[in-house]
């Protein structure tokens, strides 16, 4: 089966002039030298698939470039080199417009900032992407009443964001991605505000997702008890994959031994 993301060699440089640098760089150039050179290496030379209904993991430390990656799978950053696919469809050529349908007709992204609209309520928050693709008004209330009440928030429908807490400003974020029923949800440190058994909850609820066979899911983590809940784990370290394998029965004690190796 073709893989729903597959990234060749994909490159993103930060930098006054990171396509040109990129075309003459000599090859090999390490992490360190880019950087002496007056770039930053977000990506370095990154190849990857994720499979229809798989659940996979980017783990590392703080600018590792895990963000970044993420960012670069659909296309919020721009990458420098490589190249990214969509279902096949080049995600570099595509104009704005056929890129923005591509994110509403197939992507829940859920980012560390949150982005809740905060002049909107829970319910109107959960219900935008909804209202973009133009779904009337009866339809997705009740689709985001749905979600809602899926990562235990009944109750708070008409509270405004800044009457909620941190972790639950982050269950609306996770509603509001999960909304559309997408094809892929890329999830950046989605539990990095939730308790333990929130946090706990909503892996399992992404898990029961995959299980289902219709969404993949890219999360980005520091956490090795969350990775226990997925298919693959890539260890990024400056920019670049540093070792990647399959979860199966690793225990999370396990997953942390073999990133901690990876991280050195």
């Amino acid at each position: 089966m073709a893989p729903v993301i597959s990234a060749k060699n994909v490159w993103k440089l930060f930098g006054s002039d990171p396509e040109r640098y990129l075309r003459d760089m000599p090859a090999d150039r390490s992490f360190d030298e880019i950087r002496a050179d007056g770039y930053i290496a977000g990506v370095k030379d990154v190849s990857v698939d994720v499979g229809k209904g798989e659940m996979l993991v980017i783990m590392g430390l703080s600018g590792s470039g895990k963000s970044t990656l993420v960012r670069c799978f659909s296309r919020l950053h721009d990458i420098t080199g490589g190249t990214i696919e969509v279902d096949g469809q080049d995600i570099m050529s595509l104009k704005e417009r056929d890129l923005i349908d591509l994110r509403r007709s197939k992507m829940g992204m859920v980012f560390q900032s949150f982005g809740l609209l905060p002049h909107r309520t829970v319910l109107e928050n959960v219900a935008f992407p909804l209202e973009m693709r133009g779904q009337d008004r009866h339809t997705r209330r009740e689709r985001a009443l749905e979600v809602v009440r899926l990562v235990g928030l009944e109750g708070r429908e008409d509270y405004f964001p800044r009457e909620l807490s941190g972790g639950q400003q982050q269950r609306v974020a996770v509603s509001r991605a999960l909304a559309t029923r997408p094809e892929i949800i890329f999830a950046d440190e989605p539990t990095g505000n939730l308790d333990s058994v929130s946090g706990t909850r909503l892996l399992q609820q992404l898990r029961g997702l995959v299980n289902e066979g219709q969404t993949s899911v890219v999360m980005v983590t520091h956490e090795p008890e969350a990775a226990v809940h997925c298919d693959h784990i890539f260890v990024l370290r400056d920019g670049q994959f540093s070792e990647d394998f399959p979860v199966e029965d690793i225990d999370a004690a396990g997953v942390a031994t073999r990133v901690q190796l990876a991280l050195g």
